[in-house]
């Protein structure tokens, strides 16, 4: 018997959007069931929907896709929220207890909901990650049944531009009838299906290397506490290598066959050829992205988690697979650096998936799904083959009765039928019309209208009142 049921995430990336399709079993280890991706043109820009007609029509083709795979419907989503307006910013809530009591569920949870309402100005409430509660001024990490005094939560809300959202109800659900089951932050569902418990323990720095953006988050004893987004990413680098003189693809291309930073260590005699010259492209690549670390350092400063970072830097994104950026990174911030992928715990099957850095955001949306997003089809009435209504008080075949099921059918309001008298008395009285008077017409021929006088007779004669 073939299961029912399953979860969807697309992530809307500047170079690419992707979709996965999978089923999650009952410990949360979810199997990969169709994986598609096409690439985003200019319809997003810096992480956000740029053009909602197109992205519109691309996500049709992407959920298309999908279905043809999978061979089932898909009836709803859930959606990567990126941009380079996200951030994160510190909220503070207390709650007072009347004498010393102990800390139930419901306090915790009335707070945390309180978190979640709230918000700022121009900005829109994503997400609230992070919760750190204190009891009467000490840490606790479990404080339900403790005695207290006072509840303090200190919350980290992801917060950005409302057009992030908007945008995304234009394209799926107003142009797509699909619905939004839920939105989840990009790089907070990259960071749990990334990053382990020790390294985010420890304190750590993770990068998504985008095409659009550049995102930092960092984690410290277990909770995020820093979120950045830097306005470049791939896409800038491959802008600057097209002012050399290339169209945008040969710009692209260039840039992952020829691009790296920092030196070559195999020292191959590529300094120029045919195609294009290499010691000037990658002059242009190493220019740029000294920028983009530049940026990442002086966050990682204004963090104040300078310094705090034992377990380094987790690199992700399209973008990190540049020949040579973890050694350039690595030398340019002096921390160790390393490659991210999805956890094998939580994806039992697609491993070319889990190693291949552009999926990693949205293998994280499958891990923060939980409503089924197949599309339940309506039962079709068989008005061939149903049994035929009865009269409630004569128990035999009416048609009021069946107009009765087919207006239920069509959510329509049901007809009454009146007794035999009253419909008589509603029913219009026309007007009898003046009979006319026969032309006595000249014996002659028998012509085409005298034909049509026959016919007209012979239908009196066929349909009478009385018949």
């Amino acid at each position: 018997m073939e299961q029912s049921g399953f979860i969807v995430g697309i992530d809307l990336g500047t170079s690419k959007i992707v979709g996965l399709l999978g089923r999650k079993n009952e410990q949360g280890v979810i199997s990969i069931l169709a994986s598609e991706s096409i690439p985003s043109d200019n319809c997003v820009k810096h992480g956000v929907v740029y053009n909602i007609d197109e992205a519109a029509g691309k996500i049709k083709k992407l959920v298309n896709l999908l279905e043809n795979k999978s061979g089932r419907k898909i009836g709803k989503i859930y959606v990567s929220v990126a941009g380079k307006s996200l951030r994160a910013i510190e909220y503070t809530l207390t709650k007072d207890l009347i004498d010393e009591s102990e800390v139930s569920f419901a306090v915790i949870d009335q707070m945390e909901q309180q978190a979640r309402q709230n918000k700022p100005d121009f900005l829109t409430n994503y997400s609230v990650v992070a919760p750190e509660i204190f009891l009467d001024g000490h840490p606790e990490d479990d404080p339900i049944g403790k005695n207290a005094t006072l509840v303090e939560g200190r919350y980290r809300l992801i917060v950005g531009r409302p057009n992030i959202k908007s945008n995304l109800i234009k394209c799926i659900t107003d142009k797509n009838q699909l619905d939004i089951a839920g939105f989840i932050v990009g790089p907070v569902a990259a960071g749990a299906i990334v990053l382990d418990e020790t390294d985010k323990q420890a304190g750590c720095a993770l990068i998504d290397f985008g095409a659009g953006t550049t995102t930092l988050s960092i984690y410290k004893e277990g909770l995020l506490r820093y979120m950045a987004v830097i306005p470049f990413g791939g896409r800038t680098v491959s802008k600057d290598v097209k002012e050399l003189g290339f169209i945008d693809t040969a710009a692209e291309a260039y840039k992952i066959k020829y691009g790296r930073v920092g030196k070559d260590k195999n020292k191959q005699n590529t300094s120029s050829n045919s195609e294009v010259d290499v010691k000037e492209l990658n002059k242009v690549i190493q220019l740029r992205q000294e920028e983009i670390i530049l940026n990442i350092l002086n966050q990682i400063k204004e963090s104040g988690y300078a310094g705090k970072l034992d377990a380094g830097i987790i690199i992700i994104g399209g973008a990190s697979q540049l020949t040579g950026l973890p050694e350039f990174l690595e030398e340019k911030v002096q921390m160790p650096v390393k490659k991210g992928a999805a956890k094998r715990l939580y994806i039992n099957n697609a491993a070319d998936l889990l190693q291949n850095p552009a999926y990693a955001q949205c293998l994280g949306l499958l891990l923060f799904a939980n409503e089924n997003c197949e599309k339940v089809e309506a039962p079709k009435v068989d008005y061939i083959n149903r049994p035929r209504p009865l009269d409630a008080q004569s128990g035999t075949y009416s048609e009021s009765a069946e107009r009765n099921q087919n207006a239920s059918a069509h959510h329509e309001q049901p007809v009454v039928d009146n007794d035999e008298d009253e419909y008589e008395e509603e029913e219009p009285e026309y007007e009898e019309r003046p009979k006319k008077t026969k032309k006595v017409k000249d014996k002659k021929s028998p012509g085409l209208f005298d034909f049509f006088g026959k016919i007209q007779n012979l239908g009196g004669t066929m349909f009478k009142d009385e018949d």
